[in-house]
């Protein structure tokens, strides 16, 4: 809110690309959400994702502000931290691996996630910057995959 305060204030012209999440969406089936389906957070992050979304689109069409919303599902890169599953995941074997750790604990292995590529996204959101007119995209690979399947996991090794 404050950057948007900022860029209504002294400089109108200013392009700002906000983060929003598919958290925002709730349970609802990946496959089915685009920019136009209802959002039902389930968190106090998806709750704040969604704050800050709205916000945007308010002082976008209030303030005539090139502000947009990238609504990204999961995107994947060896960046990830620790607490995500596949990082959780190639650091689990590399200490089982080293004889340090013998199990590899991880919630629920069912449960299905739109995984893509991180640099591919961070290229979506440079696109959505180029717009003539800003707006809330979607960044998805529109496939859900579930925890058992590995070869999501080939395309970080590139």
């Amino acid at each position: 809110l404050r950057i948007l305060d900022e860029i209504k204030k002294f400089n109108s012209k200013i392009k700002l690309y906000q983060a929003s999440s598919s958290e925002m969406y709730g349970n609802a089936n990946s496959l089915a959400n685009n920019e136009k389906s209802p959002f039902h957070p389930t968190s106090p992050y998806a709750i704040a994702k969604l704050y800050a979304h709205w916000m945007t689109k308010m002082y976008r069409d209030a303030y005539n502000i090139f502000a947009v919303s990238g609504i990204l599902f999961n995107h994947e890169s060896p960046l990830r931290g620790l607490e995500f599953v596949t990082r959780k995941i190639s650091n689990g074997v590399a200490k089982i691996s080293l004889g340090i750790e013998k199990d590899l604990k991880i919630g629920n292995m069912s449960a299905l996630r739109d995984w893509g590529y991180a640099l591919e996204y961070v290229e979506g959101m440079w696109m959505m910057l180029q717009q003539k007119k800003p707006d809330d995209y979607v960044l998805a690979t529109n496939e859900s995959h579930s925890v058992k399947i590995s070869k999501i996991m080939t395309r970080f090794n590139k």
